[in-house]
């Protein structure tokens, strides 16, 4: 069986981890293993690629193992390798998750002898016998199924400013991409998510004297991380929703939230209060947080454990209901789920106190003229600025500027092998991870990954489901 796999990051190794354990010695002599991925980005993928360390993962260490059968791969590994004790509760650089995947892709690579080139590809087309043919500007390479781990999706471009000067579409890896000017300029990052974060830790930190403003069209950011103890879930349970899977029955949001209030309320957590209170993500919420940081970290490390069933979870669950809890809750779970580390947090107030930095919410329109970039805003006089930042994150919807996404995508989209999903990425058969095209059938031997997947397995983007995605996807191959 010849094996491709377009990108070597998370998933990517992942998927390499999964065959040399589903596989035993004498049988991969049958298996010839190509690994496509950008020199840039290879053995690390788009976010943990070496980068300054004022980047950091916003998850905690203990989280971020690769290996869905060792939960302390990752800290142990950092133990030995960097002579780190106290890793617990902690947020290490990104880079230095990069540095463990870069590990890991070498020791799988020379285990399975895999063939590695190290270009872009720029198209796959399935041919009429279901084989994949893999095309790069050097070659040309046919293969039996295709394992599509390209990683982040394009960022957005909400005011259509890319390629414009001055003006900074990607901010990664800020070492490369954050080159400013030194001395008093006025810089504008759009957006306050974890991206925005992490350019306003670069900037503060190697243009200290930047004036710097969030851009936004609401003014909030994510929650604050919580001190999470450490106790599973019981009564939201994934053999219970599993078979109720398994008995073809449909979830409804009033069931999950039936199950999330016992949950909680056996964990002493007063889920009204924490919901109406915390996680605004205001200046004034994110100070709130840091006061109940007991509080928020029993209702987050809750949110954690669920992650393993989200899939099964938001599968169950008829459109409709996705909806519901999208208008509902959606925006808000999301804020929990992905908090900002507390000395981020604190030193974010910190600096929007002290006037170092401020927060612009009602931005209507950013253009540039005359050099500068014009930014209008709600009931405001118009502010100048001389660099702006994107920091919106990634276009999910790819239904909308697929023009601003990587041309292989684009490709596949265009041609039908990929389907757009209402709910982000591209649709596909869960738990195979096997690609639905446009007329609504399977692309047998066809391997969705990563943001691509996001729409299905509702919260995939989070390395411990996108490593446990690759055990379903090698069984379902291996069967091929």
């Amino acid at each position: 069986m010849k094996i491709g796999i377009i990108g070597l990051g998370v998933a990517g190794i992942s998927i390499l981890r999964e065959i040399e354990k589903q596989t035993q010695k004498d049988m991969r002599g049958d298996l010839h293993i190509t690994v496509y991925a950008e020199k840039e980005s290879f053995g690390t993928g788009f976010p943990y690629q070496p980068d300054d360390e004022a980047l950091l993962i916003n998850q905690y260490t203990e989280t971020m193992s690769i290996d869905p059968d060792d939960s302390n791969d990752f800290l142990e590994w950092v133990r030995e390798n960097k002579n780190l004790k106290q890793l617990y509760n902690t947020h290490l650089p990104r880079n230095l998750f990069g540095e463990y995947l870069l590990d890991k892709s070498r020791e799988l690579i020379e285990k399975l002898n895999v063939t590695v080139i190290c270009v872009k590809v720029l198209s796959v087309k399935r041919q009429e016998n279901n084989q994949y043919e893999i095309k790069t500007k050097n070659s040309t390479e046919t293969t039996d199924c295709i394992h599509l781990s390209v990683g982040h999706l394009a960022y957005q471009d909400p005011y259509n400013l890319k390629g414009e000067e001055k003006y900074i579409y990607n901010p990664y890896p800020a070492n490369k991409k954050l080159s400013l000017q030194k001395g008093p300029i006025a810089v504008g990052i759009v957006g306050t998510g974890l991206t925005a974060l992490d350019t306003f830790l670069y900037i503060r930190k190697y243009y200290p004297e930047a004036k710097l403003s969030f851009l936004s069209l609401d003014g909030r950011f994510s929650s604050v991380r919580g001190h999470e103890p450490k106790k599973g879930t019981h009564a939201v349970c994934q053999e219970r929703v599993r078979q109720l899977v398994e008995e073809n029955q449909q979830l409804t949001l009033d069931q999950i939230k039936e199950w999330v209030e016992k949950e909680t309320a056996d964990r002493d957590i007063d889920l009204t209060w924490i919901w109406k209170t915390l996680g605004e993500g205001t200046l004034t919420g994110l100070q709130r947080d840091l006061n109940h940081l007991e509080e928020l970290g029993k209702f987050q490390m809750l949110i954690h454990q669920m992650r393993d069933f989200y899939s099964l979870l938001w599968n169950a669950m008829p459109d409709n209901e996705k909806d519901r809890f999208l208008n509902d809750f959606g925006l808000k779970w999301s804020n929990f789920k992905a908090p900002i580390p507390q000395r981020t947090a604190a030193l974010l107030l910190k600096s929007i106190s002290d006037g170092e930095v401020e927060l612009l919410s009602g931005i209507k329109s950013i253009k540039k003229e005359n050099g500068d970039f014009k930014v209008q805003i709600n009931g405001q006089k118009t502010r100048a600025y001389d660099f702006i930042i994107n920091a919106t994150g990634q276009q999910m919807d790819l239904t909308k500027q697929l023009y601003l996404q990587q041309p292989l995508i684009k490709e596949l989209i265009e041609s039908g092998v990929l389907t757009p999903y209402r709910y982000g990425g591209v649709l596909i058969d869960y738990p195979s991870m096997t690609a639905i095209s446009q007329k609504g059938e399977r692309v047998n031997g066809l391997y969705v990954y990563g943001q691509l997947s996001s729409g299905i397995q509702y919260g995939n983007n989070n390395v411990e489901l996108i490593s446990k995605s690759a055990q379903y996807s090698v069984q379902d191959m291996l069967k091929i």
